[in-house]
């Protein structure tokens, strides 16, 4: 049965699957990105392709989304899919969500222009609009739970370990 556009008897089928067999539930995630020159790459993700690149004022070409453009967008759409798969649990139809994500940096960081500054954002601020058959309490409560299941959101507040290696040479390029 379809709800908001999610398959739910797909993820019916996936969540009694997981609850019988927890290894169901485990998956590895993986791409590929190549540099492109300068400051522009491509990853390969399964099928898509996803430019990214600096803005010109930096160095780069703005031949794509600074892959902290990305970042964000990364953010508001888990969240935006974590909202409206929890709405269609609950059987509540949405008509829209939309989100608007901003973040915080001081890129001197990327340039190392002072110790103490971080590369990294600051601060996210996410504002949330959704227009469904829910009461203000009710959206207020989707949005929350939107943002716990939200892989993303677990991934940056977590602090997940990155390792970091330099590989073989006995690898081909992509």
């Amino acid at each position: 049965m379809m709800r908001n556009g999610v398959d739910m008897g797909a993820v019916s089928a996936r969540v009694s699957a997981m609850r019988a067999d927890p290894a169901e539930g485990r998956e590895t995630l993986s791409a590929v990105t190549s540099w492109n020159g300068g400051a522009h790459s491509t990853t390969i993700v399964r099928n898509f392709a996803i430019p990214a690149d600096e803005p010109a004022a930096i160095g780069g070409t703005d031949r794509g989304a600074s892959p902290m453009e990305l970042l964000l967008t990364a953010l508001a759409a888990c969240i935006t899919i974590s909202i409206a798969y929890s709405a269609a649990e609950d059987e509540v139809e949405v008509y829209s969500i939309d989100i608007e994500i901003e973040g915080d940096l001081d890129i001197g960081g990327f340039f190392g222009i002072a110790r103490d500054l971080r590369p990294g954002f600051e601060e996210v601020r996410v504002s949330v609009w959704i227009d469904a058959d829910a009461s203000r309490e009710n959206l207020e409560n989707l949005v929350n739970r939107g943002y716990r299941r939200s892989s993303v959101v677990d991934s940056l507040e977590g602090r997940v370990p990155v390792r970091v290696s330099l590989a073989g040479e006995d690898r081909e390029s992509p």
